[in-house]
């Protein structure tokens, strides 16, 4: 395994986790309070969690399932209901925003590792996602737990992790792959690694995805159905969405700061984490233009951009702290230029200069107004609910 670098407790000062905490809590509370969130399979995911909790019997919340987040949701919800089920998640984005950090000062980036470990934590659409019943941050959560796992030589557990976390969204095999291929740049003793935990990851997620294929009969569970438009308007749709995962304003500092990522990637060789983020941004984004739909659909593209910057701004944490902070803003206030001819649909954008409220404040408000839409009917209230929440609205 290659030589890791080290860091002082200088760059990692004690106030980091309290402080850190702190501002997640106050941020969080009103969001778990006011309702499992506003993704639009959540109602799903409730039924399928009660179908495994209470009557034993998988029914997946949508193709292909995901099973392993359904059977948590399922039993915390019989506990304590949706509450518990939001904490889930939050617990959930703690442990990955710990995991990130280790990972980042075992990989010897230093003290800006905890600012591009800050860079994921502030962006809004993490923090709805992280006070949601939702299955985005126990994939990521998993998936960087697997790399730790890999990284410290245990590729049995570090296959389990990535299973779980294909469990939870099979769309976690794009940073599973780059982690696996970032281990195999290590050497050629990473082989037997890379191997192992690709052999059990591989086995441990057929034994997971058994219910799906007994309730669909066969391997149709499998199968996408889902539809496309023309290359072009695939591509328009993930670009539109893509300056909204992180806002104009943070958009712009991280191009002027992309001189400095593009030297980062030049010491592919010498570094594990460019070797993951790369890979692991590239896929997330193809499987993205294919799929451009949700914006918690792009928070493995949030992490591997994270990765990036904080090992190419280590020695300028300044511009990490500026984006961050301009993050904390977003969540409150959006600026927009462009809207799409069709929320739902969209074929074409137009310029659209505004400003309005940011996506935390809106998903907020939405809970408030929808604060039981899950226990309804897909199109009369979850979609509904979703619609009010979504980037793009009619």
């Amino acid at each position: 395994m290659q030589e890791r670098g080290t860091t002082t407790e200088q760059d990692a000062p004690r106030w980091w986790w309290p402080t850190f905490t702190a501002v997640a809590l106050i941020v969080a509370v009103p969001l778990i309070i006011s309702g499992p969130g506003n993704d639009l399979d959540v109602g799903n995911v409730f039924r399928s969690g009660r179908s495994i909790a209470r009557h034993l019997a998988y029914v997946p919340s949508r193709p292909p399932g995901a099973p392993v987040h359904e059977t948590i949701v399922g039993i915390l919800d019989l506990i304590g209901g949706p509450v518990l089920t939001n904490l889930a998640s939050l617990a959930a984005a703690g442990v990955l925003v710990w995991a990130l950090d280790r990972l980042l000062h075992d990989e010897g980036v230093g003290r800006a590792g905890r600012w591009g470990v800050a860079l994921v934590a502030a962006n809004p659409w993490f923090i709805i996602a992280a006070t949601s019943t939702a299955d985005y941050v126990f994939a990521l959560m998993f998936c960087v737990l697997a790399a730790l796992a890999l990284r410290a030589d245990r590729p049995v557990l570090a296959g389990v992790l990535a299973a779980a976390a294909m469990g939870s969204r099979v769309g976690s095999m794009t940073l599973i792959a780059a982690a696996l291929f970032a281990e195999l740049g290590t050497g050629r003793p990473a082989r037997r690694r890379v191997l192992v935990t690709a052999v059990v990851c591989g086995l441990v997620t057929l034994v997971l995805f058994i219910p799906s294929a007994v309730h669909a009969g066969g391997l149709s569970f499998a199968q996408n159905d889902f539809s496309s438009s023309t290359p072009l308007v695939q591509l328009g749709r993930a670009v539109a969405k893509d300056l909204l995962l992180l806002g104009l304003p943070t958009v712009i500092v991280a191009l002027a700061a992309l001189p400095a990522v593009v030297t980062a990637i030049r010491s592919w060789s010498a570094s594990w984490l460019v070797r993951f983020a790369v890979p692991g941004l590239v896929l997330s984004q193809v499987l993205f233009i294919r799929f451009p739909w949700k914006m918690a659909h792009l928070l493995p593209s949030l992490l591997c951009i994270a990765i990036l910057y904080a090992v190419a701004l280590k020695d300028r944490p300044r511009v990490l702290m500026a984006m961050v902070a301009l993050q904390l803003l977003f969540a409150v206030v959006r600026i927009d230029v462009i809207q799409p001819d069709d929320a739902n649909e969209a074929s074409g954008g137009r310029l659209s200069p505004g400003i309005s409220w940011g996506p935390v404040v809106t998903d907020w408000r939405c809970r408030r107004d929808h604060p039981h839409a899950y226990l309804g009917r897909q199109k009369e209230e979850i979609e509904v609910a979703w619609d009010c929440a979504a980037p793009y609205r009619n």
